[in-house]
């Protein structure tokens, strides 16, 4: 006997393709793609080089990790080269920023809770 199977739609996973996935400008030299899941958000940054994200902080755990490109992380605890493949977290309400240095870098960050800021507007 087989068991039937039954599709519970808000149980299955999405796929994406980041191809696909909308890109804003959010400030000269940085465009960024979104992903929102229920509880985490996952957003593609594309920096141009020597563009600088000035020191800030958020209530947001966040994961970066770079895919191309060197950022220059700067936070309370030292400054870090994060190059290819380098994975930097930053706790909830940390101060940080940064640069890209020497070339353009792709970097994707992982936001939990969701950045309600990066959503998009509703006109």
């Amino acid at each position: 006997m087989v068991a039937s199977v039954s599709t519970v739609s808000a149980l299955d996973p999405t796929a994406y393709d980041w191809d696909s996935v909308p890109e804003e400008d959010v400030m000269d030299g940085v465009r960024r793609k979104v992903i929102v899941g229920e509880k985490a958000m996952l957003v593609m940054y594309f920096i141009k080089e020597g563009t600088e994200f000035p020191r800030h902080n958020h209530p947001h755990e966040q994961f970066a990790y770079i895919l191309e490109g060197t950022f220059r992380m700067q936070c309370d605890n030292g400054t870090f080269d994060l190059g290819p493949g380098s994975v930097m977290h930053v706790p909830s309400g940390v101060y940080h920023g940064g640069y890209a240095v020497g070339s353009d870098v792709v970097e994707v960050d992982i936001f939990s809770p969701i950045r309600e800021d990066y959503l998009p507007k509703s006109s």
